[in-house]
């Protein structure tokens, strides 16, 4: 197991040598959002694969790091997360405002501007250049954010496992890279958990209508 500081200096790597492809991944979050607000509402599968891709860019931006770990786990992460979405009944994704869909918000927009790693940077760089699809933590938030904002997408096997990787890498930046800010992604996770537990399942819902 490489010593924190090894992560942490190819933490930082990441997030220094790719800032086109972070910049990239904001404005396509910021055309989502744009579409959300306009009340469009894309189905459960577009939200899905799009997250799926945002896993696949840390996949490879972790083999240029040279970062094997990440590589292997986001690679894993991603062939799980589509094989759950294969699976998922498709429907349009829907809103409904409430502690889980305020709690996405809020993981989103720490997603968004994830304030650590960049070198010499000022407040107005992570607005637009934060390590969103470069390294592990920022794009679990902003997944688990989407997640909750559509209520889990009603799909309990992705709720449990995407809570599985983001609880996996929030306990490994709090306790064994000492990143404390990596305790909002173990509380996402967490509202993921309770939330699975209280919602049925998109088939059960199709099902009833």
């Amino acid at each position: 197991m490489p010593t924190p500081e090894k992560i942490l200096n190819g933490l930082s790597l990441a997030a220094n040598s790719y800032t086109l492809l972070s910049i990239f991944w904001h404005i396509i979050v910021l055309l989502f959002l744009i579409l959300l607000i306009s009340g469009k509402r894309p189905s459960n599968k577009l939200v899905t694969i799009g997250s799926i891709l945002t896993m696949l860019s840390v996949a490879l931006v972790a083999i240029m790091v040279s970062n094997p770990f990440n590589a292997v786990m986001f690679l894993l992460a991603s062939l799980l997360f589509a094989y759950i979405t294969w699976r998922l009944p498709q429907t349009a994704v829907s809103i409904s405002w409430d502690f889980y869909s305020v709690t996405g918000i809020i993981m989103i927009a720490f997603g968004l501007v994830y304030p650590h790693f960049l070198e010499d940077a000022d407040f107005f760089n992570y607005l637009y250049a934060s390590p969103l699809g470069l390294i592990p933590c920022p794009t679990l938030s902003l997944v688990v954010g989407f997640t909750l904002l559509f209520h889990g997408l009603y799909f309990k096997k992705w709720m449990l496992s995407l809570a599985l990787v983001g609880l996996f890498y929030g306990i490994f930046g709090v306790f064994r890279l000492k990143v404390y800010l990596d305790l909002v992604l173990i509380a996402g996770s967490l509202s993921l958990v309770v939330l699975s537990f209280m919602i049925k399942n998109t088939e059960n819902i199709l099902k009833t209508k």
